[in-house]
C-alpha cells in the first residue's frame, strides 16, 4: 500500500478535526474546488516546513471565489509545524462567526 504523502495526511486529519470531508485530487477539478469542505466552510489546506508562509492575494481570491460558489465560508488552514496551526478567514467572516459563538 502506497503511504500519503504530508500534505495528503493533513488534509485527512483537518477534515476529521473540522468535521468535513476531502474534495476529489484535493480540488484540482474545476467541479470540486478547494482542499476540504464542511458544511460552512470551503479550506485550502498548507503545510510547510519553513518558518514562514505567505498567503498571497492571488491565494485569497480563488478560495473566496469557490467558496462564494459554493455557498460556504473561505478559509485557509495553515501547519507549520506540529504545534503552530493556523485558521486565516477575513475579518468579515471573522466578525460574523465570532458573534454567532457569542449568542
Amino acid at each position: 500500500m502506497k503511504m500519503k504523502l504530508p500534505w495528503q495526511q493533513k488534509e485527512k486529519k483537518d477534515a476529521k478535526k473540522f468535521g468535513g470531508k476531502q474534495t476529489f485530487r484535493s480540488g484540482g477539478i474545476w467541479f470540486a474546488p478547494g482542499d476540504l469542505k464542511s458544511d460552512d466552510f470551503l479550506f485550502d489546506s498548507k503545510l510547510t516546513t519553513r518558518k514562514s508562509f505567505s498567503v498571497t492575494k492571488k491565494m485569497w481570491d480563488k478560495i473566496e471565489k469557490e467558496a462564494i460558489n459554493s455557498n460556504r465560508t473561505p478559509a485557509l488552514l495553515i501547519q507549520f509545524s506540529e504545534n503552530v496551526e493556523l485558521v486565516v478567514l477575513n475579518t468579515a467572516d471573522f466578525k460574523s462567526w465570532f458573534k454567532q459563538d457569542k449568542t
